[in-house]
């Protein structure tokens, strides 16, 4: 047998290249994921928070200062404090805290947030904005675990203003993020290849075009902290809360609605404060910061203003008026508003959440169970069934609504000439559970009553001829609203009432005097802080076309009556 022979091997030369350029891969991804990973390390060890180590103490609250300061941190733990100026989360990249912090008046300082586009029609301020100063700081631990934040504005040599502040502070990328950010078109907007694949028609209205702020639910809710000075600078709160964009087709303006949404898991699961000076109600889950709804190029509280007009008689939602600062910047006037829901019925009326249900348009479920989508829907089709002119019959309905809340519901509507009615903003609601004895607030008797809201199309703001727009017809014909109206005028006790309440409205509700007397309070309210708000973004086109706006109020209220009263008088003579 012949020896097996070894033969020498010889080094691969003609791959040395490759061999090398594999290596110096190797080596850059190494490098690369070990200052990677160390960030990431970093960062996620201070997404665990620990209760027990003691947030960052200061030497001066929130609020306004007249002049400029140093503003001192501490540990109560002697721990590391990192902390931030400009709203972003501290991390441990952030400032070490060494040293007194200076606070001083950021007036010349440059926009930064107020210069990012939020809408196709977006207009960018014509002045500087006013700036606060955002400080965010934690407390770290050897381990590098972190304590609460420390979240607090301060506003320097900065102005009080007529209205109460508030202050919200958030991670830039959660509102404005090309991705995330609820607050700006974004990804959504510019992602054309998605318009192929959703087959989203071309001609969609510019208010309507994919966009990150057309999110919806809880996805779009973004963790923030709120800070809220009343008129005299004091603060009232301050509270982690959820922020999402509300609202529809007013997305899309430049400036948008906010809900503030109170949860456990974001620190206080209710607001314990009283929002709103005319209504002693001080307990919410959430409120609305609005943007004046279709109005915000108009008057900016042409809802809040008809809503207040009937107050005494329907369930509407409260407002006062705000400045919003986001980040330390001037966001602008937003009306805080009550938004109509479950909890809004709960806290009002002292129910528990499980005995409401609420239903909108013609009969869609809002709050409660199929169950009473289905009662709805059998009362209704009672209506269609059966002649209320006959006593037992209009005697079931009376049992079923509240007759009186259904009419001054349709009253308001139709006299605020209410062009986005009855097809829409309809809103209805019932206690399931009947009062076992006294119910002091007359609502525990299963009934339906109807809830007042955005009522923005009203008042002339289709323009100078929607005065004489006659909405009783159009009453008889539409939904939900329809059925009920049309059914209920075969009966003559319901004619009578109707006619009745209808005259009792225009002669005190919607007297001329009173009405503008109410215009007039408005319009000194809102007066001192307009050209700021006008300025910041740049619409009403002027403080003076803003002027001309609120004065269309005046002559709806002056014309009104008086067309109402003959239109009413022709429906029920032919109704």
């Amino acid at each position: 047998m012949k020896p097996i022979l070894k033969t020498k091997r010889k080094f691969p030369f003609a791959l040395l290249p490759a061999m090398v350029v594999f290596v110096l891969i190797g080596f850059i991804a190494f490098v690369y994921s070990v200052k990677y990973n160390k960030k990431v390390i970093n960062d996620a060890v201070l997404l665990n928070t620990d209760i027990s180590i003691h947030s960052p103490t200061s030497s001066s609250l929130g609020g306004y200062y007249s002049s400029d300061f140093y503003l001192s941190l501490d540990s109560p733990d002697n721990f590391k404090v990192y902390y931030t100026t400009d709203g972003s989360e501290p991390n441990l990249n952030s400032e070490e805290y060494k040293d007194k912090i200076l606070i001083q008046a950021k007036i010349d300082d440059a926009d930064v947030l107020a210069l990012i586009p939020t809408s196709p029609r977006w207009k960018p301020p014509v002045d500087n904005v006013f700036k606060g100063t955002v400080v965010r700081a934690i407390c770290v631990n050897e381990s590098n675990f972190k304590s609460m934040e420390f979240v607090k504005t301060y506003f320097v040599k900065q102005k009080l203003y007529s209205f109460p502040v508030l202050a919200i502070t958030i991670n830039k990328d959660d509102f404005f993020g090309y991705k995330n950010g609820i607050y700006v078109m974004g990804k959504n907007y510019e992602d054309k290849r998605d318009y192929i694949r959703k087959k989203i028609p071309l001609s969609t209205s510019w208010w309507s075009y994919p966009s990150n702020y057309l999110k919806r639910g809880d996805n779009s809710e973004r963790k923030a902290y709120l800070e809220y000075f009343e008129k005299n600078g004091r603060l009232a709160f301050e509270s982690s809360v959820g922020v999402r964009i509300n609202g529809n087709a007013t997305r899309g303006f430049g400036q948008k609605s906010l809900r503030i949404v109170f949860d456990k898991k974001y620190g206080d699961s209710q607001l314990n404060y009283q929002l709103f000076p005319d209504n002693p109600l001080n307990k919410f889950n959430s409120f609305v910061l609005r943007n004046g709804g279709n109005d915000w190029s108009k008057t900016f509280f042409r809802d809040a203003f008809m809503q207040s007009l009937v107050k005494t008689y329907l369930d509407v939602q409260s407002y006062t008026p705000s400045i919003v600062f986001l980040n330390g910047e001037y966001w602008g006037i937003h009306n805080i508003r009550e938004r109509s829901d479950e909890h809004f019925i709960a806290n009002k009326y002292k129910l528990s959440l499980d005995s409401i249900a609420i239903l909108e348009f013609g009969g869609d479920l809002f709050y409660g169970k199929k169950k009473d989508k289905q009662e709805f829907k059998e009362l209704l089709d009672f209506i269609k069934g059966n002649n209320l002119a006959e006593a037992q019959n209009y005697q079931y309905i009376e049992k079923k609504i509240d007759v009186t809340s259904f009419i001054d519901f349709v009253i308001a509507n139709v006299y605020f000439c209410n062009a986005d009615w009855p097809n829409n903003n309809v809103k209805y609601w019932r206690s399931k559970t009947e009062a076992k004895g006294i119910d002091s607030l007359g609502v525990k008797d299963g009934r339906w009553r109807w809830m007042l809201f955005d009522t923005d199309w009203g008042f002339g703001y289709t323009g100078s001829e929607s005065v004489n727009l006659n909405l009783l017809e159009k009453a008889k014909k539409s939904g939900s609203i329809g059925i009920l109206f049309s059914g209920l005028l075969s009966n003559e006790k319901f004619v009578k009432q109707f006619k009745e309440r209808f005259d009792f409205h225009l002669k005190n509700t919607f007297e001329t005097n009173h009405v503008l007397s109410v215009i007039d309070d408005f319009e000194k309210q809102y007066a001192p802080e307009m050209k700021e708000h006008i300025s910041r973004w740049r619409v009403m086109e002027s403080y003076e076309n803003w002027e001309k706006q609120v004065e269309e109020l005046r002559k709806f209220a002056k014309v009104r009556p008086s067309i109402q009263l003959k239109q009413l008088d022709e429906f029920l003579k032919k109704k």
